[in-house]
């Protein structure tokens, strides 16, 4: 991204995105996931903790790569519908 366009998305993270969380399971979803990531860490020796770590940050990683295409994709969708259709 351009630094205007990660100057946008870094607002959106910032102030607006956890507005629409209640729109969503989102809530919900987390205390699962991190029920589920608890139990299983307290079961892993040191090195399978490390483990642990190093596939979450990669899956994180991904995550936000997927949330910054989501980003362009809506901003370009709105700047379609912006746009004149008519000849």
């Amino acid at each position: 991204m351009d630094d205007l366009m990660q100057a946008l998305f870094n607002d959106i993270l910032d102030r607006l995105l956890e507005k629409y969380y209640g729109q969503t399971a989102y809530a919900q979803r987390r205390m699962r996931r991190d029920e589920i990531g608890c139990a299983l860490w307290n079961q892993l020796s040191q090195d399978q903790k490390e483990q642990l770590e190093e596939l979450q940050r990669a899956y994180d990683d991904v995550q936000m790569a997927e949330l910054e295409a989501m980003f362009l994709a809506s901003f370009d969708q709105c700047k379609s519908l912006a746009l004149s259709h008519s000849a």
